[in-house]
């Protein structure tokens, strides 16, 4: 189980998010891919007014780096979405729903926007039920959003623990790093939270904190609002636990308000 320290929330004015995700996985719908799906854009068409169809991709990599990658197209259609900017996505396939987002501005308007999504695809495809449910956090700590102005300056914003591979008597300048840790939680033993952390250097070099909390089993979808709002909170406590004892004040946090 894990056990991260609660903190109050608190804005950030050089937020380090690069982009938000939840996907819905259910049962799989053959009439999302027998037909457009007219009615559910006429739901979020307002807040998702541009749409494209594009085919879904499924991803190959061999254990240990034994090959290069590959990517075959799979024979389905994935509908997306978009809102004006372009920068917040609906997606929808015969098994899944995702929202994602790369202008973050608060939980609560993502939470809006999730829920109305879910209350369309519910209504429109009568979805039994999920099988999966994933809230994806993805942070790029970079020279820009932190100030810093060396690697070795980066890598002290996070806990020693994320970072002390990147420290050793042999090496100065590593160029890569990637970690993955799985963690359970929650009190009925279906749920997960990946934390993945990693660096890239040569260029601007780049500190990634990865937050991916999901649970998999027969999900209730009328309760996605209640599951997704304690998913945040798990993330937003080991977030704040990944960045050392005074270091917040990169991000230049600014107080929330009532209103907020």
């Amino acid at each position: 189980m894990i056990c991260f320290p609660q903190t109050e929330d608190a804005r950030l004015g050089r937020a380090p998010l690069t982009e938000v995700i939840c996907q819905v996985r259910f049962p799989m719908v053959l009439r999302i891919a027998a037909e457009h799906p007219v009615a559910f854009q006429e739901r979020i068409r307002a807040q998702f007014p541009q749409v494209d169809i594009g085919q879904g991709m499924e991803i190959h990599i061999a254990p240990l780096g034994a090959e290069p990658p590959s990517a075959t197209p799979k024979p389905r259609r994935i509908f997306r979405f978009k809102s004006p900017a372009g920068n917040t996505i609906v997606s929808l396939a015969t098994d899944f729903y995702a929202l994602s987002t790369t202008s973050y501005t608060h939980w609560a308007d993502f939470l809006n926007l999730l829920e109305l999504v879910n209350q369309a695809a519910c209504d429109v495809y009568e979805l039994p039920y999920a099988v999966r449910v994933g809230l994806r956090y993805i942070n790029f700590l970079t020279f820009s959003n932190t100030g810093a102005s060396s690697t070795t300056e980066l890598w002290e914003i996070l806990r020693p623990e994320l970072t002390v591979s990147l420290r050793g008597d042999c090496w100065d300048e590593p160029l890569e790093m990637n970690n993955r840790l799985l963690l359970a939680a929650g009190e009925d033993g279906n749920e997960r939270l990946t934390l993945r952390s990693g660096f890239r250097g040569g260029g601007e070099p780049v500190l990634l904190l990865d937050f991916d909390y999901f649970a998999e089993g027969s999900i209730a979808l009328e309760n996605l609002a209640v599951l997704c709002q304690r998913y945040h909170d798990v993330i937003y406590n080991a977030f704040r636990w990944c960045i050392r004892e005074g270091r917040l004040v990169v991000f230049s946090p600014v107080p929330v308000t009532e209103e907020d």
